[in-house]
């Protein structure tokens, strides 16, 4: 696995809370069908319980995750997510050896331009 889908966001926007606890079992339930599939990982859930804030991360291949995240279903949860959430955003996110290897890409560069 050298990618993640991570998604964030604050509070509900105001009068959708119930909406916003439907909305995160149907996440649940949609990349945790695709993860029993052998697809990504199972969806974690994080809460800041100080503000309010989520996030939650899937984890695979980059390739299979950029496949998954254009798919109709999969968008539909990213706009309404847009719709009942706060500063909600996603993005796929480098990990694991990706991840590691990013890391030592910027220290060489840093060294070459003699910043780090």
């Amino acid at each position: 696995m050298d990618a993640a889908i991570v998604v964030s966001w604050k509070l509900p926007f105001p009068g959708r809370e119930k909406e916003a606890l439907d909305y995160a079992r149907e996440v649940n339930e949609y990349w945790g069908n695709l993860a029993a599939e052998g697809k990504c990982s199972q969806p974690e859930m994080f809460f800041f319980e100080t503000d309010g804030r989520g996030l939650w991360i899937v984890k695979g291949d980059r390739e299979v995750l950029e496949g998954l995240v254009v798919a109709e279903a999969a968008e539909r949860l990213m706009v309404k997510g847009e719709l009942l959430l706060q500063d909600f955003s996603s993005e796929i996110a480098k990990a694991g050896k990706a991840s590691e290897e990013h890391m030592l890409r910027y220290a060489g560069v840093g060294e070459e331009l003699a910043l780090v």
